[in-house]
């Protein structure tokens, strides 16, 4: 049994069309004397059309036909193809049933189309395959250019969700898609009511149900799918919600980095003050700091800042203050830098991480500092890039960047 059938002079004949697709009538080849030139296209063998008792018209070949794929589908098959051709042509789309590939590697049971070349391929699966088989398959029309989406009446299904596919089950007197349909809800993707087949069609060919790999739970489903079908707006929320979710996990994953550096950069203050503390010719050097230009206010300023007395602190003329004097309380504790001004190169990494107030004597100096630190930002980015393209391709260390910039 067949839909189709190839003329010998009309060509390509489709039984499920009223004009057989040719324009042509049944009458011309159904219980005609002498018999139409009707032939199979999958095997060649000789057919003939017939009317079942309740009116459903087909091609049968003729007594002594060879082994033929198309014989050998069952009535179940051959109806859900009628049943897809039919939702396709609904929808808007053409529709030819029993359809070979260009080289033959595979043969569509329904082939949906439009005028703009797009190619869809329905596929009634009601007989056993494995997962991997239907992959193959699938993977095999996408090559040529062709989608294609899987349908079976199966209560049991175990490559559901492997592909684009979906279960039916009769309903009344029609067939209706079950599942796997889905709607996310802001954390899960719960499972949508059944839908009439030829509705279910109708969405999927005008891309109100778009075929989709979930990333976050599904609930209420008695088994979770790799693919399940999905309106756009529920994609693109579930992205927007995992692309949020990833910003805060990054910006929090970069607080922690930053906190770790800041802790880091306070130790190595701490530890630079209290070795300074014990060379008493530092204490000079930190005397005469306590002089500079503008610092005697900019010292009131941070005791009315932290509420504590404020002093040049020993380790002045250390190279991680870059030019600038450290500013601390009474225990030493860093909690200033007045002045800081590198002479040559970006802001040393010790400026960038401390996270603590820099002051300055005037304005212009702020903006010269303020150059400096984001060029010291920008190739700082630049190595951690380095750094995790190197890790990701397995390469470390990394390949030497450019040479860095000189300061402004």
């Amino acid at each position: 049994m067949s839909f189709t059938a190839v003329h010998a002079e009309r060509g390509r004949l489709d039984a499920s069309q009223p004009d057989l697709g040719c324009g042509w009538d049944w009458s011309a080849i159904h219980q005609v004397r002498p018999p139409a030139p009707l032939a199979c296209r999958e095997c060649g063998h000789g057919m003939h059309a017939k009317v079942s008792p309740l009116g459903l018209r087909f091609f049968a070949h003729a007594p002594g036909a060879p082994t033929c794929t198309l014989a050998e589908e069952s009535m179940a098959h051959h109806l859900l193809k009628l049943e897809l051709a039919q939702a396709a042509r609904t929808a808007g789309w053409m529709a030819e049933l029993e359809v070979s590939g260009p080289d033959g590697r595979w043969r569509a049971d329904v082939l949906a189309s439009t005028a703009n070349s797009r190619r869809v391929a329905l596929e009634a699966q009601l007989a056993s395959i494995t997962a991997a088989e239907i992959r193959a398959r699938t993977q095999r029309m996408g090559a040529d250019g062709v989608r294609a989406y899987w349908f079976s009446d199966r209560s049991r299904i175990a490559w559901l969700g492997a592909v684009p596919s979906v279960r039916l089950a009769r309903q009344g007197e029609g067939l209706v898609a079950v599942e796997p349909m889905a709607r996310f809800t802001g954390a899960y993707w719960d499972p949508k009511p059944s839908i009439p087949l030829s509705e279910f069609v109708g969405r999927v060919l005008t891309s109100r149900f778009v075929s989709h790999a979930p990333r976050t739970p599904q609930r209420h489903v008695a088994r979770p799918v790799t693919l399940l079908w999905a309106h756009p707006k529920c994609v693109l929320a579930e992205a927007k919600k995992l692309g949020d979710e990833e910003k805060q996990q990054r910006a929090a994953q970069e607080e922690q980095e930053r906190a770790e550096r800041r802790g880091y950069a306070r130790q190595e203050a701490a530890l630079a003050e209290r070795t300074a503390r014990s060379d008493p010719d530092r204490a000079a050097l930190a005397r005469h700091s306590a002089r500079l230009p503008g610092i005697e206010r900019t010292i009131a300023q941070a005791a009315d800042m932290f509420l504590t007395r404020v002093t040049v602190g020993w380790s002045v003329g250390d190279s991680r203050y870059s030019s600038g004097v450290p500013l601390v309380n009474d225990r030493g504790t860093l909690l200033a830098v007045f002045d800081p001004l590198p002479l040559a190169g970006p802001c040393p990494d010790f400026l960038l991480d401390v996270g603590l107030p820099m002051l300055f004597p005037t304005e212009e100096r702020r903006e010269r500092f303020e150059e400096h630190r984001a060029t010291g930002e920008r190739l700082r980015r630049l190595r951690q890039q380095a750094i995790a393209a190197a890790l990701a391709d397995d390469e470390w260390p990394p390949r030497p960047g450019p040479p860095e910039p000189e300061s402004p």
